[in-house]
Order: structure tokens, then sequence, then C-alpha cells
């Protein structure tokens, strides 16, 4: 069984080699793909701080404001203006 995984791995390693190490030679490439992780991170910190969210309505707002602010500072747009925008009805990232 170990030999099995050890060979798909090295396997996987030789077909992928130009990609293992991409992060040292390209800068914009993240040396993880933890971003999923780091997003929700924040989440369970908020959690933690408050001692957790009174209702469920809360959390739900909660996760919904830090989509957009999230999405927006992926998309490297401006925050302040583009909630404003929101606000008055012309959403820029929709």
């Amino acid at each position: 069984m170990r030999k099995k995984e050890e060979k798909t791995l090295l396997n996987r390693m030789d077909k992928y080699s130009h990609n293992h190490l991409l992060f040292l030679h390209d800068f914009s490439v993240p040396f993880d793909d933890n971003i999923s992780e780091r997003d929700l991170r924040k989440a369970k910190n908020r959690q933690k701080m408050a001692g957790g969210f009174r209702k469920e309505s809360g959390s739900e707002m909660y996760c919904s404001i830090m989509t957009v602010i999230e999405t927006l500072k992926k998309r490297k747009m401006g925050i302040i203006e583009n909630i404003k925008m929101l606000f008055m009805g012309t959403p820029a990232i929709f």
C-alpha cells in the first residue's frame, strides 16, 4: 500500500515538476493554497472574540459583509468607495 502511494506521489511530482517551486520564481504565486482557510479564519476569530454570534441571522450578515469585502480585496478594488456604491444601489462587483 505504501509503495503505491509513494509511486503515485513521484509520478505526480514528475508530471508537474515545473509547478512545484513556482512561487520562488514568480512572486505573484502564493506559497500555499490555503486561501479558503485564511478566509474562514477571520470568521472563526470573530466567533472566538465575541463569544459567538447571538443569532444565526447575525452570523449570516457577518458572512455576507465579509464576502463583499474579501471579494473587493481580491479584485484590488476600493473597499469604501464600492461599499458606498452598494448602498446607493449601484454595486460594482456584481
